[in-house]
């Protein structure tokens, strides 16, 4: 996994954690009750943020393709699954 897709992720569990702490908090309830969703919408929007920045930042598509073995005489002896990016 690159640097950039770890930083993206954490920094999206960061974002989410904020969050639940935040909605969890007595003076947020108050907020919520009172002044209609508080931050609530900026967490989940900031998640949504970096959740595509981690999908835009995704590197090459990888595959597997299967490749023939052989053996000292040329033979085909079987099939191995290897990556290609």
């Amino acid at each position: 996994m690159s640097m950039l897709k770890k930083f993206v992720s954490m920094s999206l569990a960061a974002a989410i954690m904020v969050g639940a702490t935040a909605s969890a908090t007595p003076a947020f309830a108050w907020s919520k009750w009172h002044h209609g969703y508080g931050w609530a919408p900026f967490a989940v929007g900031g998640a949504l943020a970096l959740g595509a920045m981690a999908a835009a930042a995704s590197g090459p598509d990888c595959y597997y393709e299967r490749r023939p073995i052989f053996n000292r005489w040329g033979d085909v002896i079987g099939y191995r699954s290897v990556p290609v990016c």
